[in-house]
């Protein structure tokens, strides 16, 4: 029989229900008090006992990706487990706000740099599972969360998997042989190799952003999209075929579009490419095009500025804008370090969200080699104002 808790009760003790937030056909989330924590938290509660392999597959799935993860732009996770009565929980954050398809109708085309920023924020809650080699694998508007103050989370990681083999969420993606996610927002291969990467989610963030800036879908340039999303809402297969099959039309087609910057016109176009290669190959990659559109185009001071000093003494500025940045030797860090003998291709990341968000840099490998104010790092550390951090023989520093 299905746990169905009312305002007033009380679960395993401590966890008292305040309201219900929202319910699924897996779990329901409320708002509750808990002893021992002076603000609301959130309880995501299975409705039914976990039995199924199934269920307690996707249950402890999300559980294992939100616990590990340390970017702002995802809900933080306190406690969760499996009950003594079957049911597996989370307590996380509590949210005050609204998901994007609650908050915007996309009946209208956004302003481009409100529309930008969200999805930069999103692809920056993404980037950080993408780099272990996560994919969500159902980005929609549901799952992007607007909080009151404009900071966006990321949902939902019950259908996520490893892309590259790794055994800490389950089954390979490329072993999934059915249409995952939701179709309006699903992927090209979806139909074809079925093979789901990060780059499959960066197609799903560029087909939100051309809804934002367009209030069309990218496959029909003679309708709104409330239209289309009336016509497709019982053929939903429609959608899959045109994701596999329909040209984009060109984001300038749409008069709100016209005069939006090249750089933003190709990055998108660039997201929705059939093939996966010819993307932004993860969300760190799309933040980094649309961080520069936001700074350079749409002229917000959302930059910070790295210093680093080379181990001749040289000391160089550059432009740090809010993003997922490989730091290392090899030609594809965006920080390069050119010191193969000294520092790995890719040593550490470091991930910033924007002001007023502390940068957290993680180290690749644990082993001790990536230090903050001297001290090792093994794992992803926030840095504060007046911290430095070194990268072998280079210190390297932020000032906001």
């Amino acid at each position: 029989m299905a746990l169905e808790l009312q305002p007033g009760d009380v679960y395993a003790g401590t966890i008292k229900i305040v309201r219900i937030l929202g319910a699924g056909a897996f779990a329901t989330v409320y708002q509750v008090e808990v002893k021992g924590y002076d603000r609301p938290l959130a309880l995501k509660l299975t409705k039914e006992p976990v039995s199924s392999g199934d269920q307690a597959t996707r249950a402890l799935r999300e559980i294992t990706i939100l616990r590990g993860l340390t970017n702002p732009h995802v809900v933080r996770t306190f406690d969760c487990g499996l009950r003594p009565d079957g049911h597996v929980y989370m307590l996380m954050d509590y949210l005050e706000g609204m998901p994007l398809n609650a908050w915007h109708n996309f009946d209208r085309p956004l302003h481009p740099a409100q529309a930008v920023t969200i999805v930069h924020q999103s692809c920056l809650g993404l980037a950080e599972p993408h780099a272990k080699g996560i994919v969500h694998r159902d980005v929609k508007p549901e799952n992007i969360f607007i909080q009151d103050t404009g900071h966006i989370k990321v949902l939902d990681f019950g259908l996520a998997r490893s892309w590259d083999g790794s055994p800490v969420v389950g089954v390979n993606a490329t072993q999934v042989h059915m249409v995952v996610g939701t179709p309006h927002y699903s992927q090209p291969e979806q139909l074809k190799t079925r093979v789901l990467t990060p780059a499959s989610d960066v197609y799903s963030l560029g087909t939100i952003l051309y809804e934002l800036l367009s209030a069309h879908s990218p496959f029909h340039g003679d309708r709104a999209l409330n239209d289309v999303r009336r016509d497709y809402r019982e053929k939903p297969l429609r959608w899959l075929k045109a994701h596999s099959e329909l040209p984009i039309v060109p984001l300038r087609q749409h008069r709100s579009c016209r005069d939006l910057p090249a750089p933003l016109v190709d990055g998108v176009h660039a997201a929705l490419d059939k093939d996966p290669g010819a993307r932004p190959q993860d969300a760190g990659a799309f933040a980094n095009i649309l961080g520069q559109v936001l700074h350079r185009d749409f002229g917000i001071p959302i930059a910070a500025n790295l210093e680093v000093r080379h181990p001749s003494g040289r000391t160089e500025g550059r432009l740090f804008l809010p993003g997922s940045y490989r730091i290392g030797s090899g030609d594809k860090c965006e920080i390069n370090l050119p010191d193969p003998e000294q520092v790995r291709r890719v040593h550490a990341v470091i991930e910033w969200s924007g002001i007023p968000t502390q940068p957290h840099l993680r180290p690749i490998l644990g082993d001790g080699s990536v230090t903050v104010r001297g001290k090792s790092i093994r794992k992803a550390t926030a840095l504060g104002p007046e911290d430095w951090f070194t990268v072998g023989p280079y210190r390297l520093s932020i000032a906001q």
